[in-house]
């Protein structure tokens, strides 16, 4: 009686709901929809709950009825289910329990399914309705977001049952791999210029119709900078060429040159000629072994498997050359972390050069390159083979030309530079006001455009040389300053960029800049021969 008490008063209250809600609210409608399921199942549950209870008790009270005594016995919940099972019993419960189960799932499904449905004719209802263009915009992305999580579920189970797949993709070769990187690289190029050129897109549709871009675009650049971001994992730094390299090891100096920025195919190179001339046997009276000269103790450390055939071997040539890549990077990522405490200073490679030769701490304790003889002797060599191994089509070591820049700035006796008539667009891929911001603009006021994606000013000689660019020690006007981080007041972290207004008859030269005396505000200042010659390869002329 009460079951059906339960359902009729169920019904009633759907009936009465339905009766007062607006049909033409869609709101009114989802609420109705969610409130009359989930009644329809708490009733169901009631329903089972009592129906066990009362089961329980009739058997109960009929066993005390019986006037037989009631034996407690010991029993296994795996005994009792045999038992049921025997007389098809437990099937049927088990069965029963199922049939409910599926019922309250599928009257969830039958919500989630007609709020979907309500919430899409909701926002069709709004889109027709709003005469906003904003709004409009804002419905029809949220729709689309709405629709993109669903399809993501959908993704993502699909790449778990996939997840070996990479597994058995890199196995195929090495070969293979790299053909995909090339072409990575390439849809990588691609997809930046559409999100450059779609960004603009909508810049100039929403300054056409007198509209806000913000609430426009917001959505859209959001998707546009992950794009960005994800091809950026694909498109790395490239690979600088080398030359001067034996045969069998340039695929292994290019490929330890690209790990970071600091240690390029050309500084592995100079470094396996000073440690070992090239000789994969060599081993000296200290115990430096192999073509990199590691000590056993360091080779322990941070010796890899460069070849892929399971092994890490001093002796193995393309371990090694591996092993060293990495193992100068690791250098390099503490060395600038100690020029950013300002516990070292100067140039981040000769610093990693003397920190590998006489120790991290060595360099630490007098603050920059220690004044040992053979320290200073393994530094300058290096750096000075650096030139030999450089690659032809990307490096040019001539004597740099005098002159002043054309078309000239406008500067101030203060050395403030105004950039009034100058068109500032080619700069808008880079942080406004930024040096790499000033000088994507200088350079292309010149006819010198750079890539809109150098990354930081420290940064641009290396990703210079692998975009091919023609980068040299020697400046000349127009060219592309580049300081390494910590040079010259670059900042610690990011490095500096600047353009070169003018070389003088002593060696001195104008740049111009931003950001050396605030965000945005762009000035001049000359750095003299002797410094440039201190900072050695702290600085890179991209021509």
């Amino acid at each position: 009686m009460s079951a059906k008490l339960s359902h009729g008063a169920t019904g009633v209250t759907s009936s009465v709901w339905a009766g007062a809600a607006d049909r033409t609210d869609t709101a009114d409608i989802i609420g109705h929809d969610t409130a009359s399921v989930t009644a329809g199942a708490g009733s169901k549950t009631a329903n089972t709950l009592r129906h066990g209870v009362g089961a329980a008790a009739a058997h109960a009270r009929r066993r005390l009825n019986s006037g037989r005594p009631t034996k407690i016995i010991e029993a296994n919940a795996s005994d009792r289910i045999a038992a049921r099972a025997a007389k098809g019993g437990a099937s049927g419960k088990i069965a029963a329990l199922r049939s409910t189960g599926k019922t309250l799932a599928g009257g969830v499904g039958r919500v989630g399914r007609a709020g979907s449905a309500r919430l899409k004719d909701l926002d069709t209802r709004l889109m027709q309705a709003d005469t906003d263009d904003a709004s409009r915009i804002a419905t029809a992305t949220r729709s689309a977001a709405y629709r993109a999580s669903g399809k993501a579920t959908s993704s993502v189970k699909s790449m778990w049952r996939h997840r070996k797949a990479p597994v058995r993709a890199a196995r195929a070769g090495a070969d293979v791999a790299r053909a995909g990187a090339r072409a990575a690289v390439a849809a990588a190029n691609f997809v930046r210029g559409v999100a450059v050129r779609t960004v603009s897109a909508i810049a100039s549709a929403a300054a056409s119709i007198s509209m806000p871009l913000i609430p426009i675009a917001a959505s859209v650049l959001a998707v546009v900078m992950l794009v960005v971001s994800v091809a950026g994992l694909f498109a790395g730094t490239g690979q600088a060429g080398v030359k001067n390299v034996p045969s069998e090891y340039v695929s292994d100096v290019q490929r330890a040159g690209s790990i970071c920025a600091a240690i390029t195919p050309a500084a592995i190179a100079a470094q396996i000629e000073a440690e070992s001339g090239w000789d994969p046997q060599a081993q000296s009276p200290a115990g430096a072994q192999g073509i990199a000269q590691f000590m056993p103790s360091t080779w322990a450390a941070h010796g890899l498997d460069g070849d892929g055939d399971g092994t890490a071997d001093v002796w193995n040539p393309h371990d090694a050359i591996w092993s060293q890549g990495n193992y100068m990077c690791s250098i390099v990522t503490q060395v600038e972390g100690l020029k950013r405490t300002g516990a070292v200073s100067g140039d981040t490679l000769s610093l990693a050069l003397a920190a590998y030769n006489a120790g991290l701490g060595a360099v630490v304790q007098h603050g920059g390159i220690p004044p040992y003889t053979e320290t200073r002797n393994y530094v300058s060599k290096i750096t000075g083979l650096i030139s030999k191994y450089q690659g032809d089509a990307t490096f040019d070591d001539s004597s740099g030309q005098t002159g002043q820049l054309s078309p000239s700035l406008t500067v101030s006796a203060a050395g403030y530079v105004s950039t009034a008539g100058i068109d500032l667009s080619p700069g808008s891929t880079y942080a406004w006001g930024q040096c790499t911001w000033w000088a994507a603009i200088r350079r292309a006021q010149i006819g010198k455009a750079v890539d809109p994606y150098m990354g930081n000013g420290g940064d641009w000689g290396s990703k210079a040389i692998a975009l091919g660019y023609s980068v040299g020690s020697s400046p000349r006007p127009g060219d592309a300053i580049c300081f390494h981080r910590g040079v010259l007041g670059a900042d610690a972290t990011y490095g500096h960029i600047g353009i070169v207004e003018a070389v003088y008859d002593d060696g001195s030269i104008l740049i111009s800049e931003a950001n050396a005396r605030g965000v945005g505000v762009v000035s001049t200042r000359t750095i003299t021969a002797s410094q440039l010659a201190a900072a050695g390869t702290g600085i890179q002329f991209i021509h």
